[in-house]
């Protein structure tokens, strides 16, 4: 569920803005690589603004000629609902506009609390159906594209935040504050035809990692994998033999009693080096 806002000019009134324009100096914006990850400070098509703040999902901005779209994703924060319209009044203001179209519907730039109210009320909705999805278990885990990278959300988050909308809002912040490394497969093809996925974890860097790993949504049908496997660094470089030092996935999360549980399917590690020599030293893989 989401919301489609349009800021139309007149006739000929306006002109096209840039990004810059549009936006206060005080937010973020990029775009996505293909594994849902934030890169900062790129435009696109369609680019994503938030404020770096109190950071939830964000929305999202597209200019066409004089036009601007934005769109808004729930469930979302109520901080993200708000700056959304914040952007919207601004780029009425610039177009020299005093109305603006909501799923269809024109608001006056005076009606803008009208809809922000009804993007609150959508987006409590929304929440309280992923709660009821997820309390039954007809969904065990939902992917929540975030400001910064994918969260994932099952029964432990929502006994946490339920549909509360405003502890939702904390928990993504909460979880997108640190600076954390989000690992990411990639893939390669050994001797015999298979495919084979490989994460990165370098010592004394806290990367947050897979339980159970799996092939990223954008690349489902595209292969099949047949093992997984972690490529493990030193914090120095100075420190490696020139060995690719790779081990079984699943040796790295069976071995690091000290993980801590990030969400519905990651936990954060935070290797040192001794640990990646010892890792090494019993499941060092040949590849």
């Amino acid at each position: 569920m989401s919301a489609d806002i349009c800021i139309k000019p007149k006739g000929l009134s306006g002109k096209k803005l840039s990004l810059k324009e549009a936006l206060t100096e005080e937010l973020t914006y990029g775009i996505y690589d293909e594994y849902g990850r934030f890169d900062e400070g790129k435009e696109g098509d369609y680019t994503s603004v938030f404020s770096p703040e109190d950071i939830g999902r964000g929305f999202q901005i597209h200019f066409d000629g004089r036009t601007t779209e934005i769109h808004l994703n729930y469930f979302n924060s109520r901080h993200d609902i708000e700056l959304c319209y914040m952007i919207v009044a601004r780029v009425c203001k610039l177009q020299g506009v005093d109305t603006f179209i909501r799923e269809g519907e024109k608001f006056a730039l005076h009606q803008i609390e009208q809809a922000i109210q009804r993007d609150i009320e959508a987006n409590t909705y929304s929440l309280q159906i992923v709660a009821n999805q997820i309390t039954s278990g007809e969904t065990q885990k939902l992917t929540v594209f975030a400001a910064i990278h994918p969260l994932y959300i099952g029964k432990k988050e929502i006994a946490l935040f339920g549909s509360d909308t405003d502890q939702f809002s904390k928990w993504l912040n909460e979880k997108q504050q640190p600076d954390r490394y989000y690992a990411v497969p990639r893939f390669y093809d050994k001797n015999d035809g298979s495919t084979f996925g490989c994460f990165a974890v370098r010592a004394e860097v806290p990367s947050i990692v897979p339980a159970v790993p799996e092939i990223p949504m954008s690349m489902n049908g595209r292969f099949e994998v047949g093992s997984w496997y972690v490529m493990l660094g030193y914090s120095d470089d100075r420190k490696s033999d020139g060995q690719m030092k790779i081990i079984p996935y699943d040796k790295l999360i069976e071995n690091v009693p000290d993980a801590e549980y990030y969400d519905a399917n990651h936990v954060v590690v935070l290797l040192t080096d001794n640990q990646v020599d010892d890792l090494v030293a019993r499941f060092k893989a040949e590849l």
